[in-house]
Protein backbone atom coordinates (compact mmCIF):
# COMPACT_ATOMS: atom_id res chain seq x y z
CA UNK A 1 0.00 0.00 0.00
CA UNK A 2 2.97 2.24 0.62
CA UNK A 3 4.14 2.04 -2.57
CA UNK A 4 0.97 2.12 -4.24
CA UNK A 5 0.39 5.56 -2.60
CA UNK A 6 3.89 6.73 -3.04
CA UNK A 7 3.48 6.02 -7.31
CA UNK A 8 -0.16 8.11 -6.47
CA UNK A 9 1.76 10.88 -4.86
CA UNK A 10 4.18 11.19 -7.59
CA UNK A 11 1.39 11.11 -10.28
CA UNK A 12 -0.60 13.38 -8.55
CA UNK A 13 1.91 16.14 -9.03
CA UNK A 14 1.21 18.41 -12.55
CA UNK A 15 4.85 18.79 -14.48
CA UNK A 16 3.43 20.86 -16.96
CA UNK A 17 4.95 23.96 -15.34
CA UNK A 18 7.09 27.08 -17.03
CA UNK A 19 8.47 26.21 -20.30
CA UNK A 20 7.19 22.38 -20.25
CA UNK A 21 3.60 24.23 -19.77
CA UNK A 22 4.15 27.05 -22.70
CA UNK A 23 5.70 23.94 -24.72
CA UNK A 24 2.80 21.53 -23.61
CA UNK A 25 0.18 24.22 -25.15
CA UNK A 26 1.99 24.50 -28.23
CA UNK A 27 1.74 20.81 -29.10
CA UNK A 28 -2.07 20.90 -27.86
CA UNK A 29 -2.83 23.29 -30.48
CA UNK A 30 -0.65 21.94 -33.13
CA UNK A 31 -1.97 18.47 -32.47
CA UNK A 32 -5.63 20.25 -32.30
CA UNK A 33 -4.88 21.77 -35.71
CA UNK A 34 -4.12 18.84 -37.02
CA UNK A 35 -7.28 17.51 -35.94
CA UNK A 36 -9.51 19.43 -36.74
CA UNK A 37 -8.07 19.44 -40.45
CA UNK A 38 -8.88 15.79 -40.24
CA UNK A 39 -12.10 15.74 -39.01
CA UNK A 40 -13.19 18.16 -41.47
CA UNK A 41 -11.99 16.10 -44.15
CA UNK A 42 -14.20 13.06 -42.62
CA UNK A 43 -17.01 14.95 -42.59
CA UNK A 44 -16.40 15.85 -46.36
CA UNK A 45 -15.71 12.19 -47.38
CA UNK A 46 -19.15 10.69 -45.20
CA UNK A 47 -21.33 13.53 -46.48
CA UNK A 48 -19.91 12.51 -50.10
CA UNK A 49 -20.18 9.04 -49.74
CA UNK A 50 -23.28 9.24 -47.93
CA UNK A 51 -21.78 6.95 -45.26
CA UNK A 52 -23.64 9.33 -42.81
CA UNK A 53 -23.33 6.68 -39.58
CA UNK A 54 -19.68 7.50 -39.08
CA UNK A 55 -21.03 11.49 -39.51
CA UNK A 56 -21.04 11.44 -35.67
CA UNK A 57 -17.17 10.52 -34.85
CA UNK A 58 -15.97 12.86 -37.93
CA UNK A 59 -18.30 15.81 -36.31
CA UNK A 60 -16.78 14.56 -32.80
CA UNK A 61 -13.37 14.77 -34.19
CA UNK A 62 -13.67 18.09 -35.96
CA UNK A 63 -15.50 20.25 -32.81
CA UNK A 64 -13.22 18.26 -30.58
CA UNK A 65 -9.61 19.80 -32.64
CA UNK A 66 -11.15 23.05 -33.00
CA UNK A 67 -12.44 23.80 -29.52
CA UNK A 68 -9.21 22.46 -28.20
CA UNK A 69 -6.73 24.73 -30.39
CA UNK A 70 -8.57 27.50 -29.56
CA UNK A 71 -8.90 26.90 -25.74
CA UNK A 72 -5.03 25.90 -26.08
CA UNK A 73 -3.83 28.21 -29.21
CA UNK A 74 -5.88 31.18 -28.20
CA UNK A 75 -7.15 31.15 -24.31
CA UNK A 76 -4.13 29.98 -23.19
CA UNK A 77 -6.30 27.48 -20.40
CA UNK A 78 -4.88 24.00 -20.42
CA UNK A 79 -6.80 22.71 -17.50
CA UNK A 80 -9.55 23.16 -19.69
CA UNK A 81 -8.07 22.24 -23.23
CA UNK A 82 -6.62 18.74 -21.85
CA UNK A 83 -10.21 17.63 -21.17
CA UNK A 84 -11.41 18.06 -24.51
CA UNK A 85 -9.69 14.96 -26.32
CA UNK A 86 -10.33 12.75 -23.15
CA UNK A 87 -13.80 13.31 -24.22
CA UNK A 88 -13.10 12.98 -27.74
CA UNK A 89 -11.88 9.81 -27.57
CA UNK A 90 -14.25 8.44 -25.02
CA UNK A 91 -16.66 9.04 -27.04
CA UNK A 92 -15.14 8.24 -30.35
CA UNK A 93 -13.38 4.94 -29.43
CA UNK A 94 -16.65 3.83 -27.87
CA UNK A 95 -18.20 4.41 -31.13
CA UNK A 96 -15.57 2.81 -33.32
CA UNK A 97 -15.65 -0.13 -31.43
CA UNK A 98 -19.44 -0.94 -30.79
CA UNK A 99 -20.18 -0.34 -34.65
CA UNK A 100 -16.92 -1.84 -36.32
CA UNK A 101 -16.86 1.45 -38.32
CA UNK A 102 -14.71 1.34 -41.75
CA UNK A 103 -14.77 -2.06 -41.70
CA UNK A 104 -13.42 -2.94 -37.81
CA UNK A 105 -10.54 -0.88 -38.87
CA UNK A 106 -11.10 2.36 -36.87
CA UNK A 107 -10.73 0.77 -33.89
CA UNK A 108 -6.65 0.79 -34.47
CA UNK A 109 -6.99 4.30 -33.96
CA UNK A 110 -7.19 3.66 -30.29
CA UNK A 111 -3.93 1.80 -30.00
CA UNK A 112 -2.14 5.41 -29.61
CA UNK A 113 -4.87 6.72 -27.29
CA UNK A 114 -2.39 6.08 -24.22
CA UNK A 115 0.62 7.94 -25.40
CA UNK A 116 -1.49 10.82 -26.44
CA UNK A 117 -3.15 10.78 -23.53
CA UNK A 118 -0.16 10.27 -21.05
CA UNK A 119 1.75 12.74 -23.03
CA UNK A 120 -0.83 15.65 -23.74
CA UNK A 121 -2.79 15.25 -20.76
CA UNK A 122 -0.97 13.89 -17.36
CA UNK A 123 0.34 10.09 -16.81
CA UNK A 124 -2.71 9.93 -14.28
CA UNK A 125 -5.49 10.92 -17.34
CA UNK A 126 -3.77 8.53 -18.95
CA UNK A 127 -3.43 5.46 -16.54
CA UNK A 128 -7.01 5.95 -16.27
CA UNK A 129 -8.51 5.55 -19.32
CA UNK A 130 -5.92 2.77 -20.53
CA UNK A 131 -7.40 1.08 -17.67
CA UNK A 132 -11.17 1.22 -19.06
CA UNK A 133 -10.39 0.56 -22.28
CA UNK A 134 -8.71 -2.51 -21.27
CA UNK A 135 -11.75 -3.34 -19.65
CA UNK A 136 -14.28 -2.40 -22.40
CA UNK A 137 -12.01 -3.98 -25.22
CA UNK A 138 -11.71 -7.30 -22.87
CA UNK A 139 -15.44 -6.97 -21.91
CA UNK A 140 -16.74 -6.90 -25.56
CA UNK A 141 -14.14 -9.18 -27.36
CA UNK A 142 -14.12 -12.34 -24.53
CA UNK A 143 -17.67 -11.58 -22.93
CA UNK A 144 -20.82 -13.05 -24.45
CA UNK A 145 -21.19 -9.68 -25.84
CA UNK A 146 -19.19 -10.59 -28.54
CA UNK A 147 -21.91 -12.23 -30.39
CA UNK A 148 -23.01 -8.74 -31.36
CA UNK A 149 -19.58 -7.51 -33.36
CA UNK A 150 -18.37 -10.55 -34.67
CA UNK A 151 -19.76 -9.81 -38.14
CA UNK A 152 -17.48 -6.58 -37.74
CA UNK A 153 -14.39 -8.15 -36.81
CA UNK A 154 -11.90 -10.92 -38.02
CA UNK A 155 -12.02 -14.28 -35.11
CA UNK A 156 -8.02 -13.41 -34.64
CA UNK A 157 -8.97 -9.68 -34.26
CA UNK A 158 -11.18 -10.45 -31.80
CA UNK A 159 -8.81 -12.46 -29.88
CA UNK A 160 -5.74 -10.75 -30.21
CA UNK A 161 -6.66 -7.31 -30.09
CA UNK A 162 -7.47 -6.66 -26.39
CA UNK A 163 -3.82 -8.11 -25.54
CA UNK A 164 -2.06 -6.11 -28.08
CA UNK A 165 -3.89 -3.00 -26.48
CA UNK A 166 -3.06 -4.05 -23.14
CA UNK A 167 0.30 -4.66 -23.67
CA UNK A 168 0.78 -1.40 -25.38
CA UNK A 169 -0.74 0.48 -22.72
CA UNK A 170 1.55 -1.03 -20.32
CA UNK A 171 4.56 0.26 -22.31
CA UNK A 172 3.64 3.43 -22.86
CA UNK A 173 2.55 3.68 -18.75
CA UNK A 174 6.07 2.28 -17.64
CA UNK A 175 7.63 4.45 -20.31
CA UNK A 176 5.22 7.57 -19.36
CA UNK A 177 5.56 7.40 -15.86
CA UNK A 178 9.50 7.28 -15.72
CA UNK A 179 8.82 10.39 -18.29
CA UNK A 180 6.81 11.85 -15.43
CA UNK A 181 9.80 11.11 -12.79
CA UNK A 182 12.33 12.96 -14.83
CA UNK A 183 10.24 15.95 -15.29
CA UNK A 184 9.59 16.08 -11.66
CA UNK A 185 13.28 15.61 -10.75
CA UNK A 186 13.95 18.62 -13.47
CA UNK A 187 11.39 20.55 -11.77
CA UNK A 188 12.51 20.09 -8.18
CA UNK A 189 16.13 20.88 -8.99
CA UNK A 190 15.17 24.29 -10.83
CA UNK A 191 13.23 25.05 -7.70
CA UNK A 192 15.94 24.38 -5.47
CA UNK A 193 18.33 25.90 -7.69
CA UNK A 194 16.04 29.51 -7.85
CA UNK A 195 15.42 29.77 -4.14
CA UNK A 196 19.34 28.81 -3.93
CA UNK A 197 19.58 31.76 -6.27
CA UNK A 198 16.87 33.68 -4.16
CA UNK A 199 18.89 33.09 -1.01
CA UNK A 200 22.37 34.14 -2.54
CA UNK A 201 20.99 37.46 -3.90
CA UNK A 202 19.23 38.09 -0.89
CA UNK A 203 22.60 38.07 0.59
CA UNK A 204 24.49 39.78 -1.89
CA UNK A 205 22.07 42.56 -1.78
CA UNK A 206 22.08 42.29 2.07
CA UNK A 207 26.09 42.64 1.78
CA UNK A 208 26.17 45.49 -0.80
CA UNK A 209 23.72 47.76 1.19
CA UNK A 210 25.75 47.13 4.41
CA UNK A 211 28.94 47.88 2.29
CA UNK A 212 26.90 51.38 1.39
CA UNK A 213 26.20 52.25 4.56
CA UNK A 214 29.82 51.51 5.50
CA UNK A 215 30.80 53.13 3.09
CA UNK A 216 28.59 56.57 3.45
CA UNK A 217 29.44 56.58 6.82
CA UNK A 218 33.16 56.62 5.94
CA UNK A 219 32.54 59.49 3.76
CA UNK A 220 30.28 61.43 6.47
CA UNK A 221 33.51 60.67 8.95
CA UNK A 222 35.98 62.26 6.74
CA UNK A 223 33.44 65.17 6.05
CA UNK A 224 32.99 66.03 9.81
CA UNK A 225 37.18 65.72 9.64
CA UNK A 226 37.23 68.38 6.76
CA UNK A 227 34.89 70.47 8.67
CA UNK A 228 36.46 70.05 12.12
CA UNK A 229 39.99 71.22 10.65
CA UNK A 230 37.94 74.72 9.88
CA UNK A 231 36.48 75.83 12.91
CA UNK A 232 34.60 78.60 11.49
CA UNK A 233 32.88 76.37 8.26
CA UNK A 234 31.89 73.71 10.87
CA UNK A 235 28.84 71.75 8.52
CA UNK A 236 30.15 73.78 5.66
CA UNK A 237 30.50 69.97 3.66
CA UNK A 238 26.67 68.70 5.00
CA UNK A 239 24.87 71.97 3.95
CA UNK A 240 26.61 72.06 0.20
CA UNK A 241 25.79 68.07 0.19
CA UNK A 242 22.02 69.24 1.04
CA UNK A 243 21.94 72.14 -1.31
CA UNK A 244 23.46 69.79 -3.92
CA UNK A 245 21.09 67.23 -3.63
CA UNK A 246 17.75 69.72 -3.63
CA UNK A 247 19.31 71.47 -7.02
CA UNK A 248 19.33 67.93 -8.45
CA UNK A 249 15.95 66.75 -7.58
CA UNK A 250 15.01 69.98 -9.29
CA UNK A 251 17.28 68.81 -12.44
CA UNK A 252 15.29 65.80 -12.23
CA UNK A 253 18.20 63.37 -11.50
CA UNK A 254 17.99 59.62 -10.97
CA UNK A 255 18.06 58.43 -7.29
CA UNK A 256 21.39 57.08 -7.69
CA UNK A 257 22.77 60.44 -9.72
CA UNK A 258 21.56 62.32 -6.11
CA UNK A 259 23.16 59.84 -4.23
CA UNK A 260 26.56 60.25 -6.04
CA UNK A 261 26.48 63.72 -5.84
CA UNK A 262 25.72 63.67 -1.97
CA UNK A 263 29.13 61.74 -1.51
CA UNK A 264 30.88 64.93 -3.79
CA UNK A 265 29.05 67.48 -1.59
CA UNK A 266 30.44 65.84 1.05
CA UNK A 267 33.98 65.54 0.26
CA UNK A 268 34.56 68.40 -1.99
CA UNK A 269 36.57 70.22 0.84
CA UNK A 270 38.97 67.20 0.99
CA UNK A 271 41.81 68.99 -0.24
CA UNK A 272 41.53 71.10 2.83
CA UNK A 273 43.29 68.13 4.93
CA UNK A 274 46.72 68.68 3.19
CA UNK A 275 46.68 72.55 4.15
CA UNK A 276 48.34 74.18 6.80
CA UNK A 277 45.55 75.32 9.93
CA UNK A 278 47.95 78.36 9.98
CA UNK A 279 46.71 79.31 6.75
CA UNK A 280 43.54 77.77 6.17
CA UNK A 281 42.48 79.54 9.97
CA UNK A 282 44.35 82.65 8.98
CA UNK A 283 42.17 85.76 10.83
CA UNK A 284 43.89 88.50 8.68
CA UNK A 285 44.31 88.84 5.02
CA UNK A 286 45.90 85.78 3.09
CA UNK A 287 49.14 86.83 0.86
CA UNK A 288 49.59 85.63 -2.47
CA UNK A 289 50.97 82.55 -1.42
CA UNK A 290 49.06 81.88 1.02
CA UNK A 291 45.81 82.12 -1.40
CA UNK A 292 47.99 79.81 -4.08
CA UNK A 293 47.90 77.20 -1.50
CA UNK A 294 44.19 77.87 -0.57
CA UNK A 295 43.50 77.07 -3.72
CA UNK A 296 45.52 74.01 -4.33
CA UNK A 297 43.02 72.20 -2.19
CA UNK A 298 40.66 71.74 -5.03
CA UNK A 299 43.91 69.62 -6.87
CA UNK A 300 44.67 68.13 -3.62
CA UNK A 301 41.25 66.52 -3.31
CA UNK A 302 41.05 65.62 -6.82
CA UNK A 303 44.29 63.43 -6.54
CA UNK A 304 43.10 61.52 -2.95
CA UNK A 305 39.84 60.61 -4.17
CA UNK A 306 41.41 59.57 -7.94
CA UNK A 307 42.88 56.36 -5.79
CA UNK A 308 39.90 54.74 -5.19
CA UNK A 309 38.07 53.67 -8.69
CA UNK A 310 34.38 54.28 -6.80
CA UNK A 311 35.04 57.74 -6.07
CA UNK A 312 36.39 58.67 -9.79
CA UNK A 313 33.59 60.99 -10.82
CA UNK A 314 34.07 63.06 -7.24
CA UNK A 315 37.63 63.02 -7.62
CA UNK A 316 36.70 65.19 -11.19
CA UNK A 317 34.03 67.42 -9.80
CA UNK A 318 36.14 67.84 -6.34
CA UNK A 319 39.16 69.09 -8.83
CA UNK A 320 37.16 71.45 -10.54
CA UNK A 321 34.04 72.77 -7.92
CA UNK A 322 35.84 76.00 -8.10
CA UNK A 323 35.94 76.49 -12.21
CA UNK A 324 33.68 79.32 -13.17
CA UNK A 325 31.25 79.82 -15.63
CA UNK A 326 33.32 82.95 -17.60
CA UNK A 327 36.42 80.45 -16.93
CA UNK A 328 38.30 82.83 -14.30
CA UNK A 329 38.01 79.94 -11.50
CA UNK A 330 40.97 77.39 -10.70
CA UNK A 331 42.72 75.01 -11.25
CA UNK A 332 42.15 75.08 -14.82
CA UNK A 333 40.38 77.87 -15.68
CA UNK A 334 37.65 75.97 -17.22
CA UNK A 335 34.37 78.11 -18.70
CA UNK A 336 31.03 77.18 -19.48
CA UNK A 337 29.89 73.55 -20.31
CA UNK A 338 33.39 72.45 -19.95
CA UNK A 339 33.04 72.23 -16.71
CA UNK A 340 31.67 69.52 -15.36
CA UNK A 341 27.79 69.30 -14.73
CA UNK A 342 28.18 67.83 -10.78
CA UNK A 343 31.21 70.29 -10.19
CA UNK A 344 28.97 73.08 -11.32
CA UNK A 345 26.25 72.24 -8.89
CA UNK A 346 28.72 72.02 -6.09
CA UNK A 347 30.15 75.22 -6.70
CA UNK A 348 26.44 77.36 -6.76
CA UNK A 349 26.02 75.47 -3.39
CA UNK A 350 29.24 75.93 -2.16
CA UNK A 351 29.07 80.01 -3.16
CA UNK A 352 25.73 80.05 -1.41
CA UNK A 353 26.53 78.36 1.97
CA UNK A 354 30.16 80.56 1.99
CA UNK A 355 28.37 83.79 1.72
CA UNK A 356 25.53 82.65 4.16
CA UNK A 357 28.66 81.85 6.68
CA UNK A 358 30.66 83.75 8.75
CA UNK A 359 34.07 83.22 8.14
CA UNK A 360 37.06 84.45 10.66
CA UNK A 361 37.82 86.91 8.22
CA UNK A 362 34.45 88.59 7.65
CA UNK A 363 30.00 88.17 8.36
CA UNK A 364 27.72 86.33 6.56
CA UNK A 365 26.74 88.60 3.58
CA UNK A 366 23.46 86.97 3.15
CA UNK A 367 22.62 87.28 6.83
CA UNK A 368 21.14 90.29 8.28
Amino acid sequence: MGKIASFWKILSRDIYVGRRLKNNLIALTIVSIFTTILGSVLVILDLVTKNYSMLVPAGVTLLGGLSCALVAGVFKKRNIAIWIPVFFCSVAFIYYSITGASNGTAIYWSLLMPIGICYFVSVKVGFFMSFFYSIFFCVLFYSPLNQFIKDYYPQDMMVRFPMIFIAMAGFTLISMLQYHRVALIEIDYQKKLKEEVEIQTKYATDRAKRLENITDEIVKTLASVIDAKDKYTNGHSFRVALYSCALAKKLNFTENAIHELRWEGLLHDIGKIGIPDSVLNKPGKLTEEEFDLIKSHAEIGGEILSQSSELKNASLTTRHHHERYDGKGYPLGLKGEEIPLNARIIAISDSYDAMNSNRIYRKAYLRK
